[in-house]
């Protein structure tokens, strides 16, 4: 069977280039986490035991810093090889699917199902070890990279140095690796249990998709998103519940993609009937065909449902979080301002001084000790024990200026570099993923030709499934998205609606739009240049 997947690798090079690109950016993505935990780790080690046997023993920030380092790559990483895992095995999902028909003549000629899987598997393998050897460097110097962004954000010290040594990367290429064959094994499923009957019937319209494992995965991962997201909005407190946010959005994102083609196929027959309506027939055509490959259409839909659910989630997040600060600082403005006057001690007088009132307000001098010296008054947003403080300057005059520090905006910062890198991954395997379900419909293509479809009228056609795709995988995306803000917001200050501006999801829908568009009508065009009579023998 080696020796046979060897041979379907030379003959399928769409195939092996779609898989070969999610595996090696994902492994550099995982590869570079390792390495910056590493990094973390040996900074944060305690100091050498001196001559007499004991250590010394220095209160640094640089090992805080260190620690944060840790827990940062750490979570990043998680879900980074959960992204990772997600989109290997729906890549090798559709290239399975559309490998039905030859899988199943090779059962029909006696290969048993643990051959097929072995097949397939072997296949995985050969590609997974090339991409992660080939990504053990890149992902080195990424760690490195990331390393200099943290600290020219703020977030960690420049003299942390980048140590990154075997384990690391050896790990991230065993866990890359692990996550392809596991990916490989599940896809395979079907494909070697299936009848060769059946599989020669569905090779042409799949319609049966859902199973027994299938749908226990599904609930699960939709009750763990349930479950965290009930623990975000009603036990964690404030800021905190960004720590079971992120997480949230992934299950939700499974879930969803596990059963995507049931999904997939209410949001065609509420889009249908419109579609029908509209003139020319193109329209007509691109609606009977998506209802026909519900399934096979799903495929596609997945991954725009990944890039808009994590683009708009991990974006949202953060926006959300910044708009809830300012919510709060702006609270507490206005209730100083509306609030008893406040007698502000000299400075000569007391260091801090606590003024009870309609507010809790405490009073306390900054910088030198003169008349002119402002001082700190640190007012309560909300009257519950459980709302944010804003710190707040009060001037000598009597007006007051919100106090700022750079470690928001250094977080800040960071979360979108990571977030970033998620979803310019998930983008990347987008375009991967419909790259490949586009070009497997040649013969489709050609056999429409042949019976008197002009070039224009199948790029029309597809150009309009294209937007369909888009369409569905949007609507999907968001419902993940809002899963996950609206439980986050909720624990923030009571709101429901997701902080932020609007353009920032009109630009991720516009985006991911374009690609679907581009990456659908690309291969299509290419297609459409071989004659209709070579068009089933091309490569």
């Amino acid at each position: 069977m080696f020796g046979l997947a060897l041979q379907t690798l030379r003959h399928r090079k769409s195939g092996f280039v779609a898989s070969f690109l999610a595996l090696f950016l994902g492994a550099v993505i995982v590869a570079a986490c390792g390495g910056l935990m590493e990094t973390g780790i040996r900074a944060s080690a305690p100091p050498p035991r001196t001559g007499t046997g004991h250590a010394v023993v220095l209160f640094s920030p640089i090992e805080h810093e260190a620690t944060r380092l840790v827990s940062l790559s750490a979570v990043f990483g998680g879900i980074a090889a959960m992204v990772v895992v997600f989109v290997v095995g729906s890549t090798l999902a559709v290239l399975v699917q559309q490998r039905m028909r030859e899988m199943a003549l090779l059962r029909a000629v006696g290969s048993l199902p643990g051959q097929i899987r072995l097949l397939v598997v072997s296949e995985t393998l050969v590609i997974g070890a090339l991409a992660t050897a080939l990504a053990l460097a890149p992902g080195h110097y990424a760690g490195r990279l990331m390393l200099e962004r943290f600290a020219e954000g703020g977030m960690v010290s420049p003299e942390i140095p980048y140590r990154a040594g075997w384990i690391p990367l050896v790990t991230a290429a065993g866990a890359a690796l692990l996550a392809a064959v596991a990916a490989a094994w599940i896809a395979s499923r079907r494909a070697a249990l299936i009848r060769p009957a059946a599989a020669l019937a569905e090779s042409g319209l799949q319609r049966r998709w859902i199973s027994a494992p299938r749908l226990v995965f599904a609930l699960l991962c939709l009750a763990g998103g349930t479950a965290l997201a009930l623990v975000t909005a009603l036990v964690m407190p404030g800021s905190v519940a960004a720590s079971t946010a992120g997480p949230t959005a992934m299950l939700w994102a499974s879930g969803v993609a596990l059963v995507c083609p049931g999904l997939t196929g209410a949001l065609i027959a509420v889009l249908r009937p419109p579609l029908r309506l509209l003139p020319g027939p193109a329209c007509g055509l691109a609606a009977d065909n998506v209802r026909a490959r519900a399934v096979r259409t799903a495929g596609a839909v997945t991954p725009v449902m990944l890039a808009t659910g994590l683009a708009a989630g991990l974006l949202y997040l953060q926006t959300t979080t910044d708009a809830s600060a300012r919510d709060a600082a702006r609270d507490a403005r206005t209730r100083t301002a509306v609030s008893a006057p406040v007698a502000v001690a000299p400075a000569g007088l007391a260091d801090r001084t606590t003024v009870h009132g309609p507010a809790a307000v405490t009073v306390g001098t900054a910088g030198a000790a003169d008349d002119r010296a402002e001082r700190v008054v640190t007012v309560a947003a909300a009257p519950v024990a459980a709302a944010p403080v804003a710190p707040v300057m009060a001037a000598p005059g009597g007006g007051a200026r919100a106090a700022s520090s750079g470690g928001g905006s250094a977080d800040a910062w960071i979360n979108f570099l990571l977030a970033g890198t998620i979803i310019g991954y998930a983008m990347i395997s987008l375009v991967n993923t419909l790259v490949v379900a586009a070009s497997e419909r040649r013969e489709e293509f050609a056999l429409q030709r042949l019976v008197g479809a002009t070039t224009g009228q199948v790029m029309r056609m597809m150009s309009v499934e294209a937007l369909l795709v888009a369409v569905m995988g949007t609507v999907l995306g968001s419902l993940v998205a809002a899963a996950t803000l609206v439980p986050f917001r909720l624990a923030l200050d009571g709101r429901w609606l997701p902080g932020g501006p609007v353009w920032i999801y009109l630009a991720i829908v516009g985006l991911v739009t374009a690609l679907t568009v581009v990456a659908t009508l690309v291969p299509v065009r290419l297609a459409l240049r071989v004659p209709p009579a070579g068009a089933p023998a091309a490569p």
